[in-house]
């Protein structure tokens, strides 16, 4: 059994255009479109050897899927989720969860729609919903990031469900922790009641920009972790568990979009993508390689760190 999850990028459209954004594909698609890549992934789904090649389920993500107003493309979404329900999350695949990110920046019923639909036919323990959230970059406004954080926690109520808040672990976070503005039980106690922190190590940005403080300085980042170990287990736990599967845990389907052949896509097998396939000399994704003033590898540091990895 491969300890696998497959994830397919529904599409690029998105309400808020981060500074530090990671995809690769900024069209957005219009109401047709979405539609159609629906339509296409429902149907690759139904191929997929779930029991024996990707067990622990499937994850749709954006652009934001959950800022959908258009009643066809929702019910198109709805029709992905009952097939998810029917083919990923069942009794031959008791591991298998339905994952999904989202900005939280929008009145969220659909979002609660596609989440009771899943939760009354197979329970809340087969979801796995995490809001992104940031100090810096990810918010225009103070009411924006308020709007979200109300979601977050609107979230974490309704369904009574520890809730991922994913936070990329930026230089800028490390730099308020130095400065004492920034405590990590103090923000899971005060900020994200009933929640967990899931701190994410820095991508490539795909928008262009210079964020002087968004890759962390290698000896900062080693001193971050090692508080994070003392001051709040779980939280060191989530973040270096998702980093080392974040290399080869989740292969991306339907990646190849050249093709329009619904037969074609319904059978295109998923594929390690974005990066992970490209392999530094130590054997890890060259993705890794994400310090600001070295090239060393943050795998082979946490290994080193920590040698239970």
């Amino acid at each position: 059994m491969n300890a696998n999850m497959l994830q397919f990028g529904v599409w690029p459209n998105c309400t808020n255009n981060c500074d530090f954004c990671l995809r690769l594909n900024r069209k957005p698609y219009t109401k047709q479109e979405q539609i159609f890549w629906l339509n296409a992934i429902k149907e690759n789904v139904k191929y997929v050897d779930w029991v024996n090649d990707f067990p622990f389920g499937i994850s749709l993500l954006g652009g934001e899927l959950f800022y959908v107003h258009n009643p066809q493309v929702q019910q198109a979404f709805m029709d992905l989720i009952e097939t998810v329900v029917t083919y990923v999350l069942t009794d031959k695949t008791p591991h298998a969860r339905f994952s999904t990110v989202t900005n939280g920046l929008y009145k969220p019923h659909f979002l609660y729609k596609v989440v009771d639909y899943i939760k009354d036919r197979v329970g809340i323990e087969r979801i796995d919903v995490n809001f992104s959230y940031d100090l810096k970059y990810r918010y225009k406004t103070e009411q924006a990031r308020l709007t979200a954080l109300n979601n977050i926690l609107d979230f974490q109520r309704r369904y009574d469900y520890k809730v991922g808040v994913q936070m990329i672990l930026t230089q800028y976070v490390i730099n308020e922790w130095k400065a004492g503005r920034f405590d990590v039980n103090e923000f899971l106690t005060n900020v994200i009641p009933g929640c967990q922190l899931a701190f994410l190590y820095p991508h490539p940005i795909h928008t262009g920009k210079k964020l002087d403080d968004f890759q962390f300085n290698r000896s900062d980042f080693l001193a971050f972790v090692s508080y994070l170990k003392q001051a709040s287990y779980d939280t060191y736990y989530l973040f270096v568990n998702s980093t080392k599967n974040s290399g080869t845990f989740k292969y991306t389907g339907l990646r190849d979009r050249v093709t329009l052949d619904i037969e074609k896509l319904k059978t295109q097998k998923a594929v390690l993508s974005d990066g992970k396939e490209i392999l530094a000399p130590c054997g890890h994704s060259t993705l890794y390689r994400c310090y600001a003033d070295s090239d060393k590898c943050v795998l082979c540091d946490l290994q080193l760190l920590d040698g239970d990895l």
